[in-house]
């Protein structure tokens, strides 16, 4: 598990599910499977470890994460969701970056397990709060698939009466063991740099990483590959229902910026993110629309 979280065990959910509370009582689902182990917070329905058995941790989490139930969680996978970086200016001012579904408190769902996995669902509905942030009505699930990959799948439902459309992001924080060691292969040429005024570029196929990295590849294959020499290992990124695949890293100086990471967090960790930033899925009443990411 993660040695730095003070958990105590609060209620077994099934045999390899607890659910677990620490000293400030946020809780946690602690999944200890033969094939893997993982965490998640109900804040956010946030993954915020995933180490298959006998392998490095394929997840990163600051070591200086703030658990609250107020911020959002610096590593894991927060949930970007109904949109991606800044609102909407008809939204309104004064709104969360990324949305208010990885601010929000989650309700535990139904659990499965057998031999090969773990199969978690989490919910997440609207209320008076989030309708004024967001004037609609919604069902938000993510089901979680945690055996030898980790596959997230978040399913957006509209249970209104008009259309809704939104935007969201898996903001998957991967574990590398050194920038230097790391390339990311299947991104495709074609992004739009948010360091450089959102500059559409064409690139190199391969990404290596040396510096600050926030990048929109707008064209990802099927699967991206991120190719790690010091773990000796690649992690294959499989995505559906995204049209972005996002690259992020902080580097030395935005590491410096941030409470919740250490100066030299930025070492371990790079971003790859399934993502919908282009036009916004419209879902039309009673319908919905799946984004996914499977990480193995």
């Amino acid at each position: 598990m993660i040695d730095h979280l003070k958990l105590t065990t609060k209620q077994p959910l099934s045999p390899s599910v607890q659910l677990m509370t620490d000293e400030n009582q946020i809780e946690f689902v602690s999944i200890a499977h033969p094939k893997a182990q993982a965490c998640f917070t109900l804040h956010g329905a946030h993954l915020i470890h995933f180490q298959p058995t006998g392998k490095a941790p394929v997840i990163w989490l600051s070591k200086t994460a703030i658990f609250d139930n107020n911020k959002a969680i610096r590593g894991g996978v927060p949930i970007c969701w109904p949109w991606f970086g800044a609102p909407a200016a008809e939204l309104g001012s004064g709104l969360p970056s990324h949305g208010f579904a990885r601010n929000s408190q989650w309700q535990l769902g139904d659990i499965s397990e057998d031999d090969s996995a773990v199969t978690i669902n989490f919910k997440l509905v609207d209320t008076p709060a989030t309708q004024a942030l967001w004037p609609h009505s919604f069902e938000l699930t993510l089901t979680a698939t945690i055996g030898d990959s980790v596959q997230l799948s978040l399913t957006t439902k509209n249970t209104g009466n008009e259309s809704l459309s939104y935007l969201a992001a898996l903001h998957s924080y991967l574990n590398i063991s050194a920038p230097e060691k790391t390339s990311v292969a299947g991104l495709g040429p074609t992004y739009v740099d948010s360091l450089d005024n959102k500059c559409m570029k064409n690139g190199a196929e391969k990404l290596s990483i040396a510096g600050p990295i926030d990048s929109l590849y707008i064209e990802p294959t099927d699967k991206v590959t991120l190719t790690d020499s010091g773990y000796d290992r690649e992690l294959a990124i499989q995505s559906s229902g995204h049209d972005t695949i996002v690259a992020w890293t902080p580097w030395i100086e935005g590491a410096k910026g941030m409470a919740d990471m250490p100066d030299d967090g930025y070492q371990t960790m790079l971003c790859l993110e399934a993502a919908i930033t282009g036009t916004a899925i419209e879902v039309a009443p009673g319908q919905n629309h799946i984004l996914s990411t499977s990480i193995s």
